[in-house]
Order: structure tokens, then C-alpha cells, then sequence
């Protein structure tokens, strides 16, 4: 099934990377905060310019299980930086949003949807849409943390650029989900419980994402050779033309970072070298059997003037275009 998107408009800009101590006090005013050991929970309470709603945060260790339980007048856009290097699970349960980041396509969750990723720093955008309810669970580790739990050791982590990002929440994974609003542990007991339930849902969305791999890989892997070759074939019909890797990526439907990756893997090159290679071997065959000048070769490939077609030809050759035809001829 394709979800549709939504047009988010009348929308309403918060910068919380001004935020300093507290992350949501744009939003939300701290109504409570309880200390039991060593788990810090705070709840907020959204501000009336903004909607109705509450945002539930709990804190143990490098560890934060946030739940944002909500209904906004409007479409909210919430600016974001963040420095630290952090692995988070999110869960959206209800709602809409839309993760926006720079040299990464746009990120959608609808109703359902669940990512897991490796965020080594984040500044960018989310779009929470407004006049509906909204419910995401969010669950966000230290890098210290894992490691010192061993979670690092044998299992390699999405990161917010990769593909097949969004996995579905599977019915174990809301079981758990479901189990923290009806949580009645105090003291050391409730830590412990915490603490397992976060373990537990690291392995099932570890295992999740290998489902949803070993269900889609072949299917996934065949679209992606064939964006791959639409590519080379677009490069290699349109030499006169210098693509940048954004038009490209673009016009398959890829994102520009893994369009790259993926054409250096399955070709040996980058996106630019290959162009620039195949724009040479194009200058090559026109120099020795036509008798073009050297200013016509270089707009047939592409390049603005014999000058500067010249300079990346001796680059490529170690010899100019003139010197290359007498040697051959």
C-alpha cells in the first residue's frame, strides 16, 4: 500500500536548539519532576499558543524514554542541532511527521511506522502535523552506553541517510510499547524493569530490520541496479551535458549520498569520475577518426572552452588532445 503524504501548511516555526537545560521548554512548561533512585521523570505540559498535550520524559543512566502525547492548533516545524552521538529508536503510534536533514531525502512516518538509527550529530527539521492526534515513543542511547553493554560488537546500525530506514511496529515491539503507561514499579525494581524492556526492544527492532531485509532485499537490489543503469545510460547518451549527482539522484528517486556509494560499488567509480572518464574516451575516438577542431571535441563533451577541456584531458592522459593525435596517428 502507497501512504499518501500531506501537504503540511499553516505552520508554526520553534527553534529548541535554543533551548539550553531543557530540550522541550519552547513548546512545554515542566509541570513535575519526581527523582525515585537514580530515574529522573519529568512531565511537560504543551503550551496553550501551541495545542494540548503532555511530553513524558524518563532518565537513567545515558538513557531517555520520551513519550509525546499530543494534539497541535497546527502544522509545527521544530528546529534542531544536536552534537552528541546517540542511537535512537523511535515509534510513531499515531500521527504524522516528516524528518528533514541536509544531503538526505525527507524522512516520513505515518501511524505505525518505527526507525532505529545511528545519529552521530543532527541539524535539521521535524514537521509534526497538526489537528489530529499525535503519540510517539522515542527511546534515546548513549554510544557510551551501548558500548559498555557490548551492543556494538557484531551488529552495524542505519544511519538516517540509509535506505529502508522505516520498518512497521511489529506486535511484539507494541506489546512493550504499551506496557510503559501501565508501568507501577518503584525504586530499584523499576530500573531493572527499564533497563530489560530497552534491551528487549533494541533485539526485536534488530531482528525486525532483518526481516523486513531478507523480504525485500532481492526486489530492493534489482531497483537499485536499475536506477543504477539509468544513470550510466543518462551520463553516457548526454556527454554534452555535466550532470550534478543532485539532477541524477533526483530523477531515479535516490538519495545523492547513496546514489554515489552504490555507483562506486557497482562500477568502480564515482558518479563524477565516470563522467569525466567516458567524457575522455568520447574525446579520444573524436581525435583520431574526425578531424574536428579541438574546440568542437570539447562542446561535444561538455566542457566550455578547448582550454579548460585541454587541462582536465592531461589530467586524465598525461598528454594534451593535440600531442594525443599526432602519438596515435
Amino acid at each position: 500500500m502507497v501512504k499518501k503524504r500531506r501537504n503540511f501548511t499553516d505552520v508554526q516555526i520553534v527553534d529548541l536548539s535554543k533551548s539550553k537545560s531543557i530540550v522541550y521548554s519552547e513548546i512545554a512548561d515542566c509541570v513535575e519532576v519526581r527523582k525515585d533512585h537514580d530515574i529522573d521523570h519529568r512531565v511537560y505540559s504543551i503550551k496553550e499558543q501551541f495545542g494540548q498535550g503532555s511530553i513524558d520524559e524518563i532518565q537513567f543512566e545515558d538513557v531517555s524514554i520520551t513519550t509525546l502525547f499530543l494534539r497541535l492548533h497546527s502544522d509545527i516545524v521544530l528546529k534542531q542541532k544536536l552534537t552528541i552521538d546517540f542511537v535512537q529508536l523511535t515509534f510513531l503510534i499515531e500521527g504524522e511527521r516528516v524528518i528533514s536533514v541536509a544531503d538526505c531525502d525527507d524522512i516520513f512516518l505515518t501511524s505505525g511506522d518505527s526507525y532505529m538509527a545511528n545519529i552521530k550529530s543532527f541539524n535539521g527539521t521535524s514537521k509534526i502535523a497538526g489537528n489530529k492526534t499525535y503519540k510517539e515513543i522515542k527511546i534515546r542511547l548513549s554510544a557510551a552506553f551501548l558500548k559498555k553493554h557490548g551492543f556494538f560488537n557484531d551488529i552495524k546500525l542505519k544511519e538516517l541517510i540509509d535506505d529502508n530506514l522505516i520498518v512497521p511496529i511489529s506486535n511484539e515491539m507494541r506489546s512493550i510499547l504499551e506496557s510503559f503507561d501501565k508501568l507501577n514499579f518503584e525504586g530499584t525494581a523499576r530500573l531493572i524493569y527499564l533497563k530489560a524492556k530497552v534491551f528487549e526492544m533494541l533485539a526485536i527492532q534488530v531482528s525486525n530490520y532483518k526481516k523486513e531485509h531478507f523480504k525485500n532485499n532481492s526486489i530492493q537490489s534489482s531497483q537499485r541496479v536499475k536506477k543504477l543503469l539509468c544513470v550510466q545510460k543518462k551520463i553516457n547518451q548526454h556527454l554534452e551535458i555535466n550532470f550534478s549527482v543532485a539532477e541524477l539522484s533526483k530523477e531515479v528517486g535516490m538519495n545523492k549520498t547513496v546514489l554515489n556509494r552504490e555507483f562506486l560499488r557497482v562500477f568502480g567509480q564515482t558518479v563524477h569520475e565516470y563522467s569525466i572518464n567516458q567524457k575522455i574516451e568520447k574525446a579520444k575516438l573524436l581525435l583520431v577518426n574526425t578531424d574536428l577542431p579541438i574546440y568542437e571535441i570539447a562542446e561535444q563533451i561538455g566542457y566550455k572552452n578547448a582550454t579548460h577541456f585541454s587541462a582536465a584531458f592531461k589530467r586524465q592522459e598525461g598528454t594534451s588532445p593535440k600531442k594525443y593525435k599526432t602519438s596515435v596517428l
